[in-house]
């Protein structure tokens, strides 16, 4: 398994941290009104379940000090428009971890609106997640249907360092594996995966593609996904499943052992629903913190204006 370029920073201690301020006035966050929500106002209107902003936010707590985490993923998508925003966002990724910093960041594709110009990477991702990558934080990225547009799939890989369409890497407590969702017919990523799947038994996996596979957004799940690699998640014992594409967040019932996130609102909303896979679902500018033990991962979706899940 080859690891992107980056650093991860392997701690076997943890000092106690102090999170006050962190969620207090990032960047005047009142002033940054959710993007495109009017937009689709009409479309969801008559929608079941449709969702919006959470009402109800808590405190964001540190980890026990007598029980720290192993390992800290920040994950986020659909961050590329390179605005006032998704700055905001990158911003309150790095204040969350300024005493204990990430050790990666989990981009969920969609890196460069519209068409996935690797020269816009610097704007989109490297100065909006300076903060975090500065830090020491491993840059785990995945591409999303905008950014392969164009024929700029290859330019976007070697502008965000990563080892191919589709790769694995070693973190110590997990497998990550990142997956290219806009090849899910691909026989070679098929074969890849369960090749990978299959080495990593015995271990926990998480892993990180763009399109949702389980979705009550504007979307919605992706059969395709559903088809090619849902099966695999289930027979491999797969923990997590990371997506972005639906611009909202959203927690799936466990299904078959597996839990499906989708974290796309690190920069536009559209407003969101429920279905019966559903756990929790919000239309929100969000990222989600992964902490992992040995035993366990935990999830914190966390807004500007705290934690919502």
């Amino acid at each position: 398994m080859t690891a992107p370029r980056g650093r991860l920073s392997r701690r076997a201690h943890r000092r106690h941290r102090s999170w006050a301020a962190v969620l207090v006035a990032v960047l005047a966050v009142v002033a940054l009104s959710p993007l495109g929500v009017q937009r689709w106002d009409a479309v969801w209107a008559a929608m079941p379940g449709r969702v919006g902003a959470p009402t109800v936010f808590s405190t964001l707590e540190p980890h026990p000090s007598d029980d720290p985490p192993l390992l800290r993923l920040a994950a986020v998508g659909d961050v590329g428009t390179g605005d006032a925003v998704e700055r905001a966002t990158g911003a309150l990724v790095a204040r969350v971890g300024v005493s204990d910093p990430f050790d990666a960041l989990v981009l969920l594709g969609d890196n460069v609106y519209p068409n996935g110009d690797p020269s816009r990477i610097g704007a989109t991702v490297f100065e909006p997640f300076a903060g975090v990558l500065d830090g020491g934080a491993v840059l785990l990225p995945v591409l999303g249907n905008h950014d392969v547009r164009d024929g700029n799939a290859a330019g976007q890989v070697a502008a965000l360092g990563m080892p191919g369409r589709w790769y694995a890497v070693d973190l110590g407590p997990i497998v990550f594996i990142g997956l290219d969702s806009t090849r899910r017919a691909d026989a070679d990523q098929l074969a890849w995966l369960e090749a990978t799947l299959t080495g990593a038994r015995n271990r926990r996996v998480v892993v990180a593609m763009h399109h949702p596979a389980f979705s009550a957004g504007f979307h919605g799940s992706d059969t395709a996904v559903q088809d090619a690699w849902v099966p695999l998640f289930r027979a491999h014992g797969v923990d997590l499943v990371l997506s972005g594409h639906d611009h909202d967040y959203q927690r799936s019932v466990t299904l078959d052992g597996v839990t499906y996130i989708v974290s796309g609102g690190g920069a536009r909303l559209r407003p969101t629903g429920t279905a019966d896979f559903t756990a929790f679902s919000a239309s929100v500018v969000h990222f989600v913190e992964i902490a992992v033990w040995d035993d366990r991962l935990e999830l914190r979706a966390v807004g500007h204006d705290g934690v919502f899940d």
